[in-house]
């Protein structure tokens, strides 16, 4: 057996035992490092580590989850529900439709599919049970919606790709913000036909002072995503100080405005921010040497030969990366795989003449699949601990959502100008 077939063999054995990402891949990557011929001391390991991480466009990744962790304790996604529900409550499959408008608005804040998956789930689940939703269901349109927040700018997963690819941000950014909405779109015609079909309940018509009222309770929540793009758009500042502002907004808002934002409780969501941005950071320098090993291997200039072999029209190409991206977004979590395959395969991007904000945004599309899909689907699994079901449960009313999903992802696919029209608009490539 080659050594690069024992590393992947030990990739696999301890992915399957369940061990935790970032061990798998820092212990696949030393037993690569032990039988390379080269005789690589494990030294490098740790330098390694450090030039994965050692990027200032992710920096921007602790504030844009600490935004969305004050959000939910500073009673901002709560503002939020109430104005989505004084619009569209009272549409069949009210609730459901609350929940797509919610995930879109908190997209414009944390940037993060299990921060917004935690934060509506949290907040909606109980309410669609109350109102006589099956609780498989309130947790699968949660779990639909929830994909769109990496989509909309700002977005974790778009600073991740961009530092592996040295691709503008900003671009990236604009290029989801359209296949994001027409994905909320698609997943609000998907819950009319499913409530009408089943019966499930609508909210009653609120009366229109109290939607005046739910409006101007909930416009300085909407002020938050429009200070973060804004200051992003419009060159006043990176990604990451435009993160910071928004943390300042959320405090501002949560604090001031609604007083429900205290001392003690920003100092609880902070600690859960650091150890949320350990394990992140951890996974990320983990696949940094990861990705060095597979490099040494030759696995790089294999996948590339094969994929440039294989065809050499862009389309097929892009649906072949569609199911293969499908296969490992369900099995691989999604750091590991914008920072060791999408360096592999952006050669032959290139090689194709893709427009990579194009190719960025289906690598992206295609991982947030990946979340609500068994095996290792995270935000399925929180989702279904948060509800209190089984992947059996979730699945029975997941499967027309996900088929919903792979709609919306293949017209991004056979149409290129739904990702570059908007960056092309307002950041052209000069």
């Amino acid at each position: 057996m080659s050594p690069l077939a024992i590393v992947l063999v030990v990739f696999f054995a301890l992915f399957f035992l369940r061990v935790p990402i970032a061990v798998v891949l820092i212990a696949s990557s030393l037993v690569g490092l032990w039988l390379a011929p080269t005789g690589i001391k494990f030294s490098t390991v740790a330098t390694t580590m450090w030039q994965g991480i050692n990027h200032f466009v992710l920096m921007a990744i602790p504030f844009f989850i600490l935004m969305g962790d004050l959000a939910l304790a500073s009673g901002v996604t709560q503002r939020l529900a109430n104005l989505a529900k004084a619009f569209v409550g009272h549409v069949a499959g009210g609730l459901a439709h609350v929940s797509v408008i919610v995930n879109i608005i908190m997209a414009g804040m944390s940037g993060s599919d299990l921060a917004d998956a935690a934060a509506t789930g949290k907040l909606l689940i109980p309410g669609m049970r109350r109102a006589g939703y099956p609780v498989s269901y309130a947790a699968s349109i949660i779990g639909g919606a929830a994909t769109i927040g990496p989509l909309i700018p700002p977005s974790i997963a778009f600073i991740i790709f961009a530092a592996a690819t040295e691709t503008s941000v900003g671009r990236l950014f604009l290029g989801g913000a359209v296949p994001g909405l027409l994905l909320g779109v698609f997943l609000m015609a998907q819950a009319y036909i499913v409530a009408r079909r089943n019966g499930y309940p609508r909210e009653p018509r609120m009366p229109y002072r109290e939607r005046v009222r739910a409006t101007a309770v909930g416009l300085p929540v909407l002020v938050i995503p429009i200070i973060v793009l804004g200051s992003i758009l419009t060159g006043i500042a990176t990604p990451t100080e435009a993160a910071v502002l928004g943390v300042i907004a959320v405090v501002l808002v949560g604090g001031v405005f609604y007083r429900e934002l205290t001392v003690k409780s920003f100092a609880r969501e902070m600690l859960n921010t650091i150890k949320t941005i350990g394990a992140v950071f951890l996974i990320i320098s983990a696949a940094a040497v990861f990705g060095r090993v597979l490099t040494l291997y030759g696995a790089a200039d294999a996948l590339a030969t094969w994929l440039t072999g294989l065809t050499d029209e862009p389309l097929v190409f892009l649906l072949g990366v569609n199911v293969v991206y499908l296969l490992l977004g369900s099995m691989v979590d999604t750091v590991p795989i914008l920072l060791v395959f999408v360096p592999i395969l952006m050669p032959t991007v290139e090689a194709l003449g893709i427009d990579v904000v194009h190719f960025g945004v289906i690598t992206v599309f295609n991982l947030l699949i990946g979340l609500i899909t068994p095996p290792y689907g995270l935000t399925m699994y929180l989702l279904c601990r948060i509800s209190g079901i089984s992947l059996q449960q979730f699945w029975q009313h997941m499967w027309p959502i996900f088929l919903t999903m792979v709609v919306a992802l293949l017209l991004v696919t056979f149409f290129p100008v739904l990702t570059t029209w908007l960056p092309n608009l307002v950041m052209p490539v000069r």
